[in-house]
């Protein structure tokens, strides 16, 4: 993908991600966090700097991993963007391995969206040993971009963000994002600064929940697009004209996370509660159990949500 036009806030985790990959002894990086939150965008923005450039010197290769569910696919789509030729009699397997194995050179695989093969049914095993078997290369190294809290597999990986993954943004990022992201069509920007701080602190600041709430400015004002909000929520939060999808839709970037770590059952039940608390449960371990009256334990459904980044 290009580099996206509107990137707000975000200078010093690019800063982090590009020291990272260009110190020699890490050669991980995840990227992780909620739909939404800008993942892929930190990811070629720090592949995109003029130091991770001139160490990989167009040996950077991106993988949209939304288009493959298992281990024989990413092969495949590996093969594909490295143009790599393969002969007759060879597996891809070999194929992909021969060349790692002959690489002289730095080179850095990025693993976009890599929560589809991961938790793709039946996959995980095959999935885990490929990226296993992939950074035993010295010559390689690793950005894997992923809705979640944990890094894939037993990989040494540097976490972006620190434990909890990639933050949303400050408020006064999310604004500046939002007045670019409307651009000239918001006039008489000054006297609606009161209505775009309410407006931040009511989509939490997420990035994709700002780019969609403004392209609504570009045919209706500031105060109907409040009043837009007020009554509808985040059903005004979908790209016009488009197929939803996990860029263009919040609700479809919800259900996708659901859907991915299979957040069923009480787990949804438990989901379904928090969303209503606008500041959450204070100390959760003690008093989540009072929430409800027929279970006391919540553990484990705190546990996958919190893993899935649906909470934090």
């Amino acid at each position: 993908p290009a580099l996206p036009f509107v990137f707000k806030g975000r200078e010093v985790l690019v800063k982090q991600g590009v020291d990272i990959l260009c110190q020699p002894s890490l050669r991980f990086l995840a990227i992780m966090g909620a739909g939404g939150i800008g993942k892929t965008s930190l990811a070629l923005h720090i592949m995109n700097a003029t130091s991770v450039k001139d160490k990989f010197a167009g040996r950077c290769y991106f993988i949209p991993c939304e288009l493959f569910e298992d281990a024989d696919s990413l092969i495949q789509g590996l093969i594909h963007v490295m143009k790599l030729t393969l002969h007759e009699n060879q597996s891809k397997n070999e194929v992909l391995f021969d060349h790692l194995q002959a690489a002289d050179d730095d080179l850095l695989i990025i693993f976009d969206n890599f929560e589809t093969p991961w938790n793709h049914s039946g996959s995980k095993i095959g999935v885990k040993y490929l990226m296993e078997k992939i950074a035993q290369y010295n010559v390689v190294s690793l950005i894997v971009t992923m809705r979640g809290s944990g890094g894939p597999s037993d990989i040494p990986w540097i976490k972006l963000g620190g434990k909890s993954g990639i933050s949303t943004l400050s408020p006064d990022a999310a604004k500046e994002a939002f007045k670019a992201f409307a651009g000239d069509n918001l006039q008489d920007m000054g006297s609606y600064e009161s209505e775009i701080d309410l407006l931040m602190n009511q989509l939490e600041y997420v990035p994709l929940a700002i780019r969609l709430s403004a392209q609504h400015v570009k045919r209706v004002s500031m105060r109907v697009l409040m009043r837009m909000w007020k009554t509808h929520k985040t059903s005004i939060l979908n790209e016009d004209g488009r197929e939803l999808d996990r860029l263009t839709s919040v609700s479809f970037s919800i259900d996708l996370s659901i859907e991915v770590f299979r957040i069923t059952g009480n787990t949804l039940k438990l989901l379904s509660a928090i969303a209503f608390l606008p500041d959450g449960v204070p100390m959760w371990s003690e008093h989540l159990g009072e929430v409800f009256t027929e279970k006391k334990e919540w553990d484990l459904e705190v546990s996958t949500l919190l893993d899935s980044s649906l909470i934090y």
